[in-house]
């Protein structure tokens, strides 16, 4: 006779499938929508031949998350939601985080990083652009406007700097979450980031006002430039990357490269560099050290980047005349 403690009980896939299916069910009435897509995952790796659950499942999660949508932001953001399907609604709405922030505190800096795009539901802020030792205000804006668009749909430091007037309410999605979209939703992100350049201000305003306005003169260039990554001490590292020179002014520079990778060719974004331009013809050769920040980055086909610097000290245009192309 065998011993009852020894027996064992098998559970069939039917049953584990069922289990399943009645926790995914549980959890999106409750609201759990992490945790039901994390049970819903485990269905189709345990059982995936239970193809009437998974999709059962599927839509009983999406309809729970189109009935618990905010209403209110659905409509004060019309015109990004009306270009979208039922399911990409879901995903970008659920992959925002919602904040509230204090009056007077600094949203984006000029000049600084950011990876975020930000809805505002409630509040006003104010933009503005540091200009010749003054801060110049160049907006105000408020319920249904976006922040962060211009450094969110491009390799590029902050083009103005954005500070709360009141107590503001937003959403804002991190950009690596958004890329991961790419597996799931592979059309949200591009439609997010026509979105961007469609209805976008920041940008549109400073280039309008001409805040950006070079102070001088672009040359196409020819030559190398050999670039060493500085930390932030300003101290040599040992990555070193080569490029060529596409054009030159006596504050800033281009430099066309080669880069293996996007996040590499994105790491490059506020970085100092030191670096020796170098111009050889067959009668001479002309040499210059330059320190520059890195303020954009241009992606192009191929791995091929343009890295936008700008130099922390400007030259005499007799220095980089060796340089025009």
């Amino acid at each position: 006779m065998p011993d009852g403690k020894n027996s064992t009980s098998t559970v069939s896939p039917e049953q584990i499938a069922q289990q399943l299916f009645s926790q995914i069910a549980d959890s999106a009435r409750k609201g759990q929508f992490e945790q039901a897509d994390a049970l819903r995952a485990q269905l189709i790796e345990k059982v995936p031949t239970a193809l009437s659950e998974i999709i059962k499942s599927d839509t009983i999660i999406e309809e729970a998350k189109t009935a618990a949508l905010d209403k209110d932001h659905l409509a004060i953001w019309d015109v990004l939601y009306q270009d979208l399907n039922e399911e990409e609604v879901n995903c970008l709405f659920y992959s925002m985080k919602k904040v509230i922030v204090p009056p007077k505190k600094k949203i984006l800096a000029h000049g600084g990083m950011n990876n975020k795009l930000f809805f505002i539901d409630k509040g006003n802020v104010t933009v503005f652009f540091p200009k010749e030792g003054k801060n110049v205000v160049i907006a105000q804006l408020g319920r249904g406007d976006m922040l962060g668009e211009y450094t969110f749909a491009t390799i590029s430091l902050c083009s103005a700097s954005v500070m709360t007037n009141s107590e503001v309410e937003l959403r804002y999605i991190e950009r690596e979450k958004a890329i991961g979209w790419l597996d799931t939703q592979p059309a949200l992100y591009d439609k997010i980031l026509k979105f961007c350049n469609d209805h976008g201000k920041i940008d549109e305003v400073v280039s309008s006002r001409k805040l950006q306005k070079r102070k001088n003169k672009r040359f196409d260039a020819k030559g190398v430039a050999a670039a060493t990554i500085l930390n932030k001490e300003g101290k040599k590292t040992e990555s070193v990357f080569k490029g060529g020179l596409s054009n030159i002014s006596q504050d800033g520079c281009c430099l066309d490269i080669r880069c293996s990778t996007l996040n590499t060719a994105k790491a490059l974004l506020a970085r100092h560099l030191y670096m020796i331009f170098d111009n050889k013809s067959e009668t001479s050769t002309h040499k210059l050290s330059v320190v520059g920040k890195v303020v954009r980055v241009s992606s192009h086909l191929h791995n091929d980047y343009s890295v936008h610097i700008r130099f922390v000290k400007s030259f005499e245009e007799e220095d980089i005349k060796p340089f025009f192309g």
